[in-house]
């Protein structure tokens, strides 16, 4: 019985780690509502570079 409280974590280290999970939450949604605000360039992007290669891929097959 005496070794199962020695493993147990100290007071200290539960906290620094609740903390660390909370800033990795913090960091996690932003990046994700960065995402999400980026989304629409990259579609439109997207939309534009595919355009452009089939562009040049229609004059390289009829000339």
């Amino acid at each position: 019985m005496d070794d199962f409280f020695n493993n147990i974590p100290s007071i200290k280290q539960m906290l620094r780690l609740i903390i660390l999970m909370i800033l990795v939450l913090i960091v996690l949604g932003l990046v994700l509502a960065m995402v999400k605000l980026l989304m629409p360039l990259l579609i439109v992007g997207a939309i534009i570079v595919g355009g452009i290669y089939l562009y040049n891929k229609m004059q390289t097959s009829n000339a």
